[in-house]
């Protein structure tokens, strides 16, 4: 029988009350419902009493201690500047821990090679992909200075950098987000809107005095 997962948020809300006991919960405590906008209740009042909180990061675990728990509670918290919520593991039973741990050590060896070959399959596409953004970049600004291409794409593909070359739209090479990828490196290698920036001045209002260099600059790249 498959394990019943339940979310549990560390809530970013201050007016959530429990349906069972009717208790204000506090904000960052637990509330496990489907989502905060949903009803819910509090951990006390939760089947989660007694279970064993597993941190995040290690996957054959994660897995299987989840696959032996009755029970798995998928603890969420809220991160303001993403503005999502984001996994910080996971509530199941200590005795589900303690089988997936045994488990684990029995095949570690294996895994920890099939692991290594495929960090090296996710290199090799990710040095094709950092190619190909570059020659997508090249292709649209074929003006622009020499090898610069790779520079643009080496720092908007950056691994869990958050930026533009790691969205799903420029992976399929999406023009706005190759502009975009060059408009950000136009604005910190051909303005002076890091100086500006330094100076205590609101990014808001360096970047619309930084907009007619950059078109400038954009315009020349493209000709």
């Amino acid at each position: 029988m498959a394990t019943v997962s339940q979310n549990i948020f560390l809530t970013k809300k201050e007016k959530l009350r429990c349906i069972s006991c009717n208790k204000k919960i506090p904000l960052g405590k637990s509330f496990i419902s489907e989502s905060e906008n949903h009803k819910g209740t509090c951990f006390s009042c939760s089947p989660f009493v007694g279970y064993v909180l597993l941190p995040p990061g290690n996957v054959a675990m994660t897995r299987r201690s989840k696959k032996y728990s009755t029970l798995c509670g998928v603890v969420l918290e809220w991160n303001q500047r993403r503005k999502r919520y984001e996994r910080r593991g996971q509530l199941v039973e200590e005795k589900a821990i303690e089988k997936a741990r045994l488990e684990c050590e029995k095949d570690q060896a294996s895994r920890d090679l099939k692991n290594k070959k495929a960090a090296l399959v996710r290199e090799q596409k990710d040095r094709e992909y950092i190619f190909n953004f570059a020659l997508a970049i090249r292709g649209r600004y074929p003006n622009c200075p020499e090898k610069r291409e790779f520079a643009i794409a080496i720092h908007a593909c950056e691994k869990y950098s958050g930026r533009v070359g790691r969205t799903a739209d420029a992976k399929d090479f999406d023009p706005k987000m190759i502009d975009l990828a060059v408009e950000a490196h136009i604005r910190h290698t051909e303005t002076n809107y890091d100086e500006q920036f330094r100076k205590g001045k609101r990014k808001k209002e360096i970047r619309s005095d930084v907009r007619s260099n950059i078109n400038s600059v954009l315009k020349k790249w493209k000709q």
